[in-house]
């Protein structure tokens, strides 16, 4: 049936907030003619490629006001039996989200605690039947393990897809379109894969992970886009490893001179010191590896991904600033007991806000909001529950 509205006369403004304003269910016959008539202005009309304007992302949140969030929200958390943990995600994000703004407007985290609630009752009733069925069936067992690992590249998928739809901006939404069979090769069957070349090939693994990410992510009705390129991350992958190769072998050397030197005397004590060295030795070249790994690849990413006709971005971590970060913010947590998670979290908020850029295009005020930024579904939440944390770089 045609649509009841002669919407031809409208100019794209107009258009623009009919589409927002109208009610998907009860009109589709409009909804589709209004897509049309947008569609066809975008493509008549005359946009400028060139930079409005350059704008870093501001991060305003303190320690002060955020300990104040981040204790209550524990103690609650432990009087509840955790059940709490829900509004405290919530709490957290919410602060976050609301205190990092970019060309002046501030992000929104628009879950509600008893979405993420439900999803972690199923989630925890599931391990609880997986316990349960592996205890009187080791069988059983295994097979459920097999199918939750080829569950896993979905559960992926559903993760991101809420946690973005749950992420506003200027009152639009964004959203993940990521399907099961792309995240089955990206994130299960490409790694698996690389195990044939000793893991030479995990780099450009890596690498498909961020651009599946990156390519099914969506601001509105318009789409994120990548094209990343295989040497940063095999030089970034390979010199990492080098690093931590060469550290870890001065390391350990370095232990066993001291050990030798001890005597068999001191051969308890050592045994003891030893332990501590190697965790010492292990933190150590991870915190170096990693960071170098993550500054390059990070920096890579954003300068090579955009929100078509909206956004370029730009990243300029250093290795040392992120060596910096991590390693400060370690010793901070342990030498306080856990007392300092939140002054390291406003810290490492803080710390990547001011090595980000975005470019804002003349498109950014033609972003509306897609008509399949529904609410949340409960396999959603359900795999949010399992708290996925996929991230760039």
């Amino acid at each position: 049936m045609a649509s009841s509205i002669d919407y031809s006369n409208y100019s794209f403004e107009e258009l623009l907030s009919a589409r927002q304003s109208i009610n998907e269910d009860a009109y589709p016959e409009n909804v589709a003619e209004l897509d049309r008539l947008i569609a066809a202005q975008q493509n008549g009309r005359t946009v400028p490629s060139k930079l409005v304007r350059s704008s870093n992302v501001i991060f305003s949140g303190n320690t002060s006001e955020f300990f104040s969030i981040w204790i209550v929200n524990l103690l609650l958390s432990i009087v509840t039996l955790g059940i709490y943990s829900a509004w405290a995600k919530v709490r957290t994000n919410r602060y976050f989200y609301g205190h990092t703004s970019v060309d002046g407007h501030r992000f929104s985290y628009l879950a509600d605690p008893l979405q993420i609630l439900k999803g972690r009752i199923i989630a925890v009733g599931l391990f609880a039947l997986y316990m349960l069925t592996s205890t009187f069936s080791p069988f059983a067992g295994l097979l459920m393990a097999v199918a939750l690992m080829f569950l896993s590249p979905w559960l992926v998928c559903k993760s991101l897809n809420f946690n973005l739809r749950m992420t506003g901006y200027r009152n639009v939404r964004f959203a993940f379109n990521g399907n099961y069979w792309n995240a089955l090769l990206v994130f299960l069957i490409f790694p698996v894969l690389t195990l044939f070349t000793l893991y030479l090939a995990l780099p450009w693994a890596l690498k498909k992970m961020d651009e599946f990410i990156v390519n099914n992510t969506r601001f509105g009705n318009q789409k994120f886009s990548t094209s990343l390129r295989t040497p940063p991350y095999f030089a970034a992958g390979y010199a990492a490893a080098f690093v931590a190769i060469v550290i870890g072998y001065v390391g350990i050397l370095g232990l066993g001179v001291n050990l030798h030197a001890d005597g068999e005397e001191a051969a308890p004590l050592s045994g003891g010191m030893a332990v501590v060295m190697m965790f010492l030795l292990y933190a150590g070249v991870f915190a170096v590896s990693s960071s170098f790994y993550h500054a390059v690849v990070r920096n890579h990413i954003y300068a090579m991904s955009k929100l078509d006709g909206v956004a370029t971005f730009g990243s300029d971590v250093s290795v040392q600033g992120v060596l910096a970060l991590r390693v400060g913010n370690f010793l901070a947590v342990v030498g306080t007991l856990g007392l300092a998670i939140p002054w390291a979290k406003i810290r490492a908020a803080h710390f990547y806000a001011a090595h980000t850029q975005v470019n804002i295009l003349p498109g950014i005020d033609q972003v509306i909001v897609s008509p399949e930024q529904t609410a949340s579904s409960t396999a959603d939440e359900v795999a949010n529950a399992f708290d996925f944390d996929v991230s760039l770089g």
